[in-house]
């Protein structure tokens, strides 16, 4: 069981818990050292409430970009004074000003801005004008940098709900905004960054089953566009299947105030007892999407055939896991031109999961002083083995160690082939982060 940052998931690395899928449509990049002479990789390690841990490799922020916004501001004095504070055209220029200020990383400012522009669009305009729809996504994003997950949560159903009046429920223009909607849930649910987690798991998996219907209604049950609602599909379903029960009755349902219902834990169960079956056959799909389309990538459906593989492997079906992989090995070393993804699908040990689709951004402002440097085998089987901590700071602390321990006895890989066999790989070194100021 890998922790992330995901408040609710888990990889010097982040930490809370969640078991290991790494879906190989989605790949991972997993340093791996067989050389004591290169560096370790760094991953981070956040807490979650009930003291488990998640793993999840870090992203760095890119320095704020500096501009001014003094422009923006005579233009908007400048209309005001001639035309009034309501002025359509001020809403393009309070849009402008409010991207400035999160150039600058001045999100509070951008925050207001934004609300601004979007009250002058709507009283021009109407409430149901589409062009709020930039205004509200920039704004989403301030909100989610200054950590206001609530009301992003609240921005998202408004857009949603925007976009449907517009377009009704089964139009592919609804396409965009489910995606970003789903991964929105799926992201809240993983990094527990908002309440109500069962609301966020269970919405992002119908977001993803709608957005499924509308491609294969609209273009074709094998069009490419299936790939990435299946690929959420396979990620909620794998989040069902990990999901605790016993946190049930502490989880709220819709924003963190009320506790779940017996009607709704009893649906969350339906939605647990599918979720290996359903997941399954998510990822079977993507194997007949890629099969069928002359446009699909090259290598691709073996790809998805690896997907299959590791989850057969998350679930401890290690022989299927290992026929699937052996399979999808000679298919790729009989084709020289398929030498370097064989090589990133098997040349070293990949944890599970792999979820990119988990936006680990959100997590930008991080304290990692304390880490703890872990060396460790990984089996034929993928479990991880001989774990020594080899350094930490501060050197006493026994809890972190601890937790790094537990992560990786709990943690599954696949592992490294050579010749089409599995084979153990030693001497794998990670350097586990840790965010929390009291780990």
């Amino acid at each position: 069981m890998f922790e992330v940052q995901l408040t609710d998931m888990g990889g010097a690395t982040v930490i809370k818990s969640f078991q290991c899928i790494c879906l190989c449509v989605f790949s991972l990049s997993f340093c791996v050292l067989t050389s004591a002479q290169e560096p370790a990789s760094d991953y981070l390690i956040s807490p979650d409430n009930s003291g488990e841990d998640n793993l999840t490799p870090i992203q760095r922020a890119n320095p704020a970009q500096k501009s001014s916004a003094r422009n923006y501001l005579n233009a908007i004095e400048d209309i005001e004074s001639d035309y009034g504070a309501y002025d359509l055209q001020l809403s393009q220029h309070l849009f402008s000003l409010g991207e400035e200020y999160q150039n600058l990383g001045e999100h509070e400012e951008a925050i207001e801005v934004f609300t601004r522009a979007m009250h002058v669009q709507r009283i021009n305009l109407g409430l149901y004008d589409m062009g709020q729809v930039p205004i509200l996504e920039n704004l989403i994003e301030s909100q989610i940098a200054l950590g206001e997950w609530e009301s992003a949560n609240e921005r998202y159903q408004y857009l949603y709900w925007l976009h449907r009046r517009n377009y009704g429920s089964d139009d592919p223009r609804l396409l965009p905004i489910i995606n970003k909607l789903s991964n929105w849930h799926l992201n809240a649910y993983a990094l527990n960054i908002s309440g109500g987690l069962f609301y966020h798991l269970i919405n992002a998996h119908n977001l993803y089953q709608i957005a499924a219907d509308i491609v294969s209604n609209t273009y074709g049950k094998n069009d490419l566009r299936m790939i990435d609602p299946l690929k959420g599909l396979t990620a909620s379903n794998y989040f069902l299947a990990t999901y605790q029960i016993e946190n049930q009755n502490k989880l709220s349902v819709a924003n963190g105030s009320m506790p779940a219902k017996e009607d709704e834990r009893a649906r969350l169960q339906q939605y647990i007892m599918n979720s290996y079956n359903s997941g399954r056959s998510a990822i079977n799909r993507m194997v007949t999407v890629y099969s069928n389309n002359p446009d699909a990538p090259p290598a691709s459906e073996l790809q998805a055939q690896v997907a299959l593989g590791d989850w057969y492997l998350l679930f401890g079906k290690w022989h299927s896991a290992v026929e699937i992989y052996q399979n999808t090995y000679r298919k790729l070393a009989a084709n020289d031109e398929h030498k370097p993804l064989l090589d990133t699908l098997f040349h070293q040990p990949v944890p599970l999961p792999d979820l990119p689709l988990i936006d680990m951004g959100k997590k930008s402002t991080i304290n990692t002083e304390h880490f703890v440097l872990a060396k460790f085998d990984v089996s034929a089987y993928g479990r991880a083995t001989h774990i020594d901590i080899i350094d930490a700071f501060p050197e006493d602390n026994s809890r972190m160690q601890s937790r790094v321990r537990k992560a990786l006895k709990q943690a599954k890989f696949r592992p490294r082939f050579n010749n089409g066999e599995a084979v153990d790989t030693e001497d794998i070194t990670h350097r586990y982060l840790f965010s929390d100021e009291k780990p």
